[in-house]
């Protein structure tokens, strides 16, 4: 399955509008899921969470796609695969065509999260596109997840995207961070990482030598919440990118 990898150069016009300290800010790397966009009105099932669609076991169901959880979001295993494989080892078959609705399910939930896209944050994305700052967006999930990225409206804005299952690395290894930087031809020091905070993300983006703000517009409460600068409105991602 072809996947969306936008490689755009990005404008330097305008990028020293911004700057971190005394280091100018080239480059802006955003989480997808609760950062971009958000499921939380759609509530799509979960793939831990398939043990009766599929008539497995639910303590079971759930070890054995603990497994291959990593291999699928890291593109090393197809979603469809995972499932199959887990059912063989559990009832000794596979039922195909449920594992194709599951997965074709899957792919319709996620492209709905693309099509209701917040105001505030198509605001911010517009902006920091206008001045010239390169965009990323990096995420961890399944082939299934980022089908509908090309239709979705931000798509555009984006010089490059880094999609763990394509890129075959996840969050928070420090290597897609790098990739994405190095991608928007900027360095380390000169971007800065947003996102929720999930899969120690934040964490990650610290290691690679990026400046991590937590996005709170969607997720408010979190782990994370008091460990990193916390951003909850369109101006508050264009005074983190310009304070330093």
């Amino acid at each position: 399955m072809a996947l969306p990898n936008q490689r755009i150069k990005p404008s330097r016009r305008g990028v020293r509008l911004m700057a971190k300290g005394s280091v100018l800010i080239a480059a802006v790397l955003f989480d997808l899921y609760e950062t971009l966009i958000t499921e939380s009105a759609i509530r799509p099932a979960r793939a831990s969470s398939l043990a009766a669609t599929l008539g497995l076991e639910e303590n079971a169901y759930r070890t054995e796609w603990k497994k291959r959880r990593s291999r699928v979001v890291r593109g090393e295993m197809s979603f469809a695969d995972a499932l199959a494989e887990i059912s063989r080892s559990l009832m000794g078959r596979a039922d195909i065509d449920t594992i194709q609705r599951i997965r074709q399910e899957r792919i319709r939930e996620k492209a709905a999260a693309y099509a209701q896209i917040d105001k505030d944050v198509a605001g911010f994305i517009t902006v920091l596109a206008r001045r010239g700052i390169g965009l990323a967006v990096i995420s961890n999930g399944f082939q299934e997840d980022v089908v509908g990225w090309s239709h979705c409206s931000l798509a555009p804005k984006f010089h490059c995207t880094m999609f763990s299952c394509a890129e075959h690395v996840a969050k928070p290894d420090p290597e897609i961070y790098l990739r994405a930087v190095r991608r928007l031809g900027a360095k380390p020091a000169a971007a800065v990482y947003i996102g929720d905070g999930a899969d120690d993300e934040l964490v990650g983006a610290k290691r690679a030598g990026l400046r991590p703000g937590r996005a709170a517009w969607f997720v408010r409460d979190s782990p994370q919440k008091g460990i990193w600068p916390e951003l909850t409105s369109c101006e508050d991602v264009l005074k983190f990118i310009g304070a330093g």
